[in-house]
Formats: structure tokens, C-alpha cells, sequence
């Protein structure tokens, strides 16, 4: 996890307790925060879920919020895209 100006980066392959970490870290600068970018790791793989859970509820509460992952297909190798539907 790296905070560069308003630009997030974070690791495609945080475990849990990063992800619960980024939680806090991310709830009282949120409103600085512009864009969030997810960085691939070595397998392409991400290790847990949770990334993804806590991602679509950042950008549920603040759509504006550009995050690379969610808002274009995400190439996960062996599993093949991602794409995510937003309803509103």
C-alpha cells in the first residue's frame, strides 16, 4: 500500500489482515483519496476476496472515486477476466 497524493496503490495480493488495515487507513481519507490503482502481483492472483469487497463498497460511497480494477476488466490469468455490472 502506497499513498501517493491523491493516488492509492495497493497490491493485488493482500491477505486479510492488510485488507482490514487498508479498512482504517482509508476510512477518515476518503474524501482526499481521488483514485485508487491496484498493482498485479507475481501469480496474478489475488489471495483473498476481501480486497474486492472492500473496493466495491469504497466506491459505493464515493462513486466518483476511480478505481482501475472495478472500473475496467481486471485479467486475473488463469481465471480470465473480470467484469464487473453496476446496477443502480
Amino acid at each position: 500500500m502506497c499513498i501517493d497524493g491523491d493516488v492509492l496503490e495497493l497490491d493485488l495480493d493482500m491477505d486479510l489482515e492488510e485488507v482490514k488495515a487498508l479498512q482504517v487507513f482509508v476510512k477518515d481519507r476518503l474524501e482526499y483519496i481521488e483514485e485508487i490503482v491496484v498493482l498485479p502481483s507475481k501469480e496474478g492472483l489475488p489471495v483473498t476476496s476481501s480486497l474486492f469487497s472492500l473496493l466495491m463498497c469504497i466506491k459505493r460511497e464515493k462513486p466518483t472515486l476511480k478505481i482501475d480494477c472495478i472500473d475496467a476488466p481486471l485479467d486475473l490469468k488463469n481465471y480470465g477476466m473480470t467484469y464487473w455490472n453496476a446496477h443502480e
